[in-house]
């Protein structure tokens, strides 16, 4: 399908995007599909400092901005004002909803859940007509016990009997929307790893890829003034954790701090909490950087910023064979991934050989600017759009086989799973329409 195709598919379709705004996702998705000739209407039901700005323009509007500004101020005041926040949120929200059901002809839903949590929605969208896209991100749909934020379960060396029982309840509860969303929706789009809970064929989230404009990057301001100079010989590794626990930080700390001992000339930046201009500056003056040790994605946030600016990223996980069941090789992002363990290595092989450097921050930057363009999202999205869904983009429930997660080691996942099982039932893991996939996850679990 080519790019003048796609335009006129897209050409005064009314779509609105919303109602959350992950990462910055469902904002890089309304400006792509604005590109591409949409008429779109972008609604963010929360407003935080970290929601990226979100230029309007002839064919993009931002939908009560304004109200939901106040509301998030409010919100975050405490007390009675909290309480008028949430509910003039709560107002606005159910606005923006009417919106859709009178304006929009496709609704593309982020995150986790729609405007109000229920499945209901979707179906009454559908009723009206309208095609309804759910795009699942970040930790929406990842098994609670593969991620990351359950590890308090396991924190002490021993099992939490509270925290263990309220993960099961979390997990009932997740995989039940994640069903009632799958069953409702015209279509969901999802990441291949975190695929468990569908009991319907999904889009492949890496088939269309996540958009990102690098001019539009290279443009965004940048703070220097907390930089300090480089040292003089030194190769400086950037690694910029939202959450340290999370992203295998110490880990990661431990291993470079190891090469150095042995000569390896490296100077590491650890950076938490910063501001993003802060972050795109560092990545700048950076000879490559580590994303997060335990990832299900081969280019999120951070590594696709660093791969924008041509900087090689190391992203460690344990899915990434997975991939090529699902991708062909030109579909696969081609950052420096690694399993956990070889983290060292990795490091080491960069740090000593500029060539190899300099080769996977081009490939990546030279991605980045042409599969995941906002034009070329725009082309494939448009295929979602009218229904004109290649077969190999669709990815059927028996295929998902991931058996570890995000956040977290190997190990953690399995005593997770076995605890949850010899507690509950291998019914807790809520995988019973998986029965192959369900009884992988309690055999590695028994392999402890």
């Amino acid at each position: 399908m080519n790019a003048d195709r796609s335009t006129s598919t897209l050409t005064g379709r009314r779509i609105l995007v919303g109602p959350n705004d992950i990462a910055g996702f469902a904002s890089r998705i309304a400006v792509a599909l604005a590109g591409g000739g949409a008429d779109v209407l972008f609604f963010n039901g929360q407003d935080h400092a970290f929601n990226p700005h979100v230029a309007e323009s002839e064919n993009l509007h931002r939908l009560f901005g304004r109200a939901i500004g106040v509301a998030s101020r409010w919100r975050a005041k405490g007390g009675l004002v909290a309480v008028a926040g949430g509910a003039l949120a709560g107002i606005v929200k159910l606005l923006a909803f009417v919106k859709a059901c009178v304006w929009a002809q496709t609704i593309v839903m982020i995150g986790g859940k729609g405007f109000f949590g229920g499945a209901c929605e979707y179906a009454f969208l559908r009723l009206l007509g309208k095609r309804v896209v759910h795009v699942f991100v970040g930790t929406a749909s990842r098994p609670r016990y593969q991620s990351g934020y359950a590890k308090n379960v396991l924190k002490g060396g021993t099992v939490n009997q509270k925290e263990l029982k309220r993960l099961a309840k979390r997990t009932r509860r997740q995989a039940a929307r994640i069903r009632g969303i799958s069953r409702n929706a015209t279509l969901v789009i999802e990441n291949p790893l975190c695929g468990h809970f569908h009991e319907k064929a999904f889009v492949n989230l890496f088939k269309l890829g996540i958009p990102l404009d690098v001019a539009a990057l290279a443009k965004k301001p940048r703070l220097s003034e907390n930089t300090p100079p480089r040292a003089e010989g030194k190769i400086r590794v950037l690694h910029c954790p939202s959450r340290p626990e999370i992203k295998g930080s110490a880990r990661i700390q431990t291993v470079v701090e190891k090469l150095i001992c042995e000569g390896v000339p490296i100077e590491f930046r650890q950076l938490t909490g910063v501001p993003h201009a802060q972050v795109l500056h560092e990545i700048t003056v950076s000879d490559f950087v580590v994303d997060q040790l335990y990832s299900d994605s081969p280019m999120a946030g951070f590594a696709a910023e660093a791969s924008a600016f041509g900087k090689a990223a190391v992203v460690g996980g344990y899915g990434w064979k997975l991939f090529g069941e699902y991708l062909r090789p030109e579909e696969i992002p081609p950052t420096a991934t690694c399993h956990p363990d070889e983290l060292e290595k990795l490091i080491r092989a960069l740090a000593l050989d500029s060539v190899r450097r300099d080769e996977l921050g081009a490939q990546a930057r030279t991605f980045l600017q042409s599969q995941w363009s906002e034009a070329s999202f725009a082309e494939r999205f448009a295929r979602v759009v009218t229904g004109d869904i290649p077969p190999d983009w669709l990815v059927q429930p028996a295929q998902v086989a991931y058996l570890h997660g995000a956040g977290m080691e190997e190990s953690e996942v399995r005593r997770l799973v076995a605890a949850l099982v010899s507690q509950f039932g291998s019914k807790a893991l809520q995988l019973d329409h998986l029965p192959k996939l369900r009884d992988s996850l309690t055999s590695a679990a028994r392999s402890l």
